[in-house]
């Protein structure tokens, strides 16, 4: 694996260990290194073979047309259950500025998937990053990609210490069916956050923001390779990732999302998430 130098947004991380370390048949197995958090029985059997889809939400805390957005974002998430994971990402331009008391939920990461994707107005979002459509199209959008097969299987295993404020995952991947060179980006998310955001009626200075995007754990805003040519059905991999958890993060709210995409056209495969505590 390539090193690379490593931005972090809001989070001091310590990388005690990072493996993505490729694995033989059967997908339940002991841990191959000391550092992986294995699997049970459970996570194993309980998979539906159904696709997670990711949701990105582009907001922001001035922008008053964003809480509906919202909204839908949550009506699917009720629909659809285990099925969609949304990510609220804020990039940086006037809409998301802090200034006046408004909470900072700027990324670096987010701000250069905005720019990648070319979009300009908010609020707006992608549907395992397909395409770009104003919220009023998620519905359409959410129902397709969760009709779909799962092309591979996800779990996200944590381990938090409190008081250390440290937390280790792993993100066990197996793949179900044969894919292009795909990377898997890790990511942070806390929800219910209080904060002030312009609304159509106003300024509601108590407005619970869901699904905040708090950057990637790894500072890969793109993910890593899980492997350097194809994904073939059957392939097994385990991501090993340790971090601090910064202090103005709510850890009772803090939640890992990661999610497989091809590499070349960024469209997400699959999507997993969990909650730290």
């Amino acid at each position: 694996m390539k090193k690379i130098s490593l931005i972090f947004a809001g989070m001091a991380v310590a990388f005690a260990m990072t493996s993505c370390d490729k694995l033989d048949e059967p997908y339940f197995i002991e841990p191959v290194v000391s550092d992986t958090i294995p699997l049970t029985k459970e996570d194993t059997i309980n998979f539906d073979g159904k696709s997670v889809v990711l949701l990105e939400d582009y907001t922001g805390v001035k922008c008053n047309n964003c809480p509906a957005a919202g909204e839908i974002a949550l009506q699917l998430q009720e629909k659809y259950g285990h099925q969609l994971i949304v990510l609220g990402v804020h990039p940086k331009s006037n809409l998301q500025n802090p200034s006046g008391g408004f909470p900072d939920f700027r990324t670096d990461d987010g701000n250069e998937w905005n720019n990648a994707f070319n979009i300009a107005a908010y609020p707006n979002g992608l549907v395992n990053r397909t395409r770009v459509v104003g919220s009023a199209e998620w519905t359409t959008d959410v129902e397709e990609a969760a009709a779909g097969d799962a092309p591979a299987r996800i779990i996200v295993k944590t381990k938090y210490d409190d008081a250390k404020r440290e937390l280790k995952l792993s993100v066990h991947t197996k793949v179900l069916a044969d894919l292009p060179k795909s990377n898997l980006t890790i990511c942070m998310m806390e929800d219910n956050i209080l904060g002030k955001q312009v609304t159509p009626t106003g300024i509601d200075t108590a407005y619970m923001h869901r699904h905040v995007f708090r950057g990637t754990a790894d500072g890969l805003t793109w993910g890593r390779s899980l492997n350097e040519e194809s994904l073939e059905a059957g392939m097994n991999f385990i991501t090993n990732i340790k971090i601090t958890v910064d202090e103005k993060y709510n850890a009772e709210e803090f939640y890992i999302v990661a999610f497989l995409a091809d590499e070349s056209s960024r469209k997400v495969y699959m999507a997993a998430e969990s909650k730290i505590k």
